[in-house]
């Protein structure tokens, strides 16, 4: 198997790099950020199929500067419209956070994806096996999130990365991101994987360990969460700041930042609310969470 790995600077600076994967020459892994620059650089790759692992801004490029088909879940197309109508999602996120007494300022970072007003230009169809590469889905990070399977090699987007923790997904109609995810994870450990092309970071070598790794982090990341959950109703916020994140306090982060560590923190919240260890309680029209 003849692997190409295409590395596309982004504008961000943590994750500053993308990698953009081609197969035996047909078969194309993810899209690049939502920029010309990326779709010229991809266009020169006139390969067969092309499949986005997820919606996210810097893998959907060719959706939107490429007329070519598309392979993409199901479950990530209706995302998609965030960069052509970001305001249905910010209403959504804001009564969300309004609800927890969250600033809703938070969400208005959001905004940055108005000037955008992308729609698709491909052709989106439903994500298959093709070539010898096998679809797994590996939802957690986001809903629909798939990777590709090949000669005991995976293209796991950002499902599994060599350093970083992925993003543990939450969007107001997806609440069981952190179960998803660690569903995923035991999922990989099943396969015959011996090598991993993340598209972010370094590849990796020993699929097994980095799967202990951030099932061990989902499980510790738990743990912190209900210990930041008080016998008294705690709002969502101060479960929030008492979470040690890799980027610094929550109370220094900015303000896209701490919208991130919001959606992170409620994502877990949901989860030991599902296993039956918190519960919520409505305190001056303001939803808290308390130790059951």
């Amino acid at each position: 198997m003849e692997i190409e790995r295409i590395k596309l600077k982004t504008p961000f600076e943590n994750p500053d790099y993308v990698y953009v994967y081609v197969v035996d020459s047909e078969v194309m892994i993810d899209g690049g950020f939502c920029s010309v620059e990326h779709a010229v650089r991809l266009e020169e790759h006139d390969v067969e199929y092309r499949v986005v692992t997820h919606h996210h801004i810097d893998h959907v490029g060719i959706i939107f500067f490429s007329e070519r088909d598309v392979m993409l879940h199901p479950s990530e197309v209706n995302y998609l419209e965030i960069y052509s109508n970001p305001e249905k999602f910010i209403k959504s996120y804001s009564r969300l956070f309004r609800s927890f007494g969250v600033s809703e300022r938070y969400v208005e970072t959001l905004k940055v994806l108005t000037a955008m007003n992308l729609k698709p230009k491909a052709r989106i169809v439903e994500v298959r096996d093709v070539k010898g590469l096998k679809v797994v889905e590996t939802p957690g990070h986001t809903s629909g999130h798939v990777s590709m399977l090949a000669e005991n090699c995976l293209f796991s987007g950002d499902f599994m990365l060599s350093n970083t923790t992925p993003n543990i997904g939450f969007y107001p109609d997806y609440t069981t991101g952190v179960s998803d995810y660690l569903e995923s994870l035991h999922k990989i450990l099943k396969l015959e994987v011996d090598t991993v092309y993340p598209a972010h970071e370094k590849v990796i070598r020993n699929p097994e360990k980095r799967a202990h790794e951030l099932i061990d982090h989902c499980i510790n990341r738990a743990k912190e969460t209900y210990e930041a959950v008080e016998s008294q109703p705690t709002k969502l916020e101060d479960v929030a700041a008492k979470i040690t994140w890799s980027i610094g306090s929550y109370w220094d982060l900015d303000d896209f930042n701490r919208f991130m560590a919001i959606c992170e923190t409620l994502a877990f919240l949901h989860y030991l609310e599902g296993k039956g260890k918190i519960r919520r309680k409505i305190v001056d029209d303001t939803v808290q969470f308390i130790l059951r």
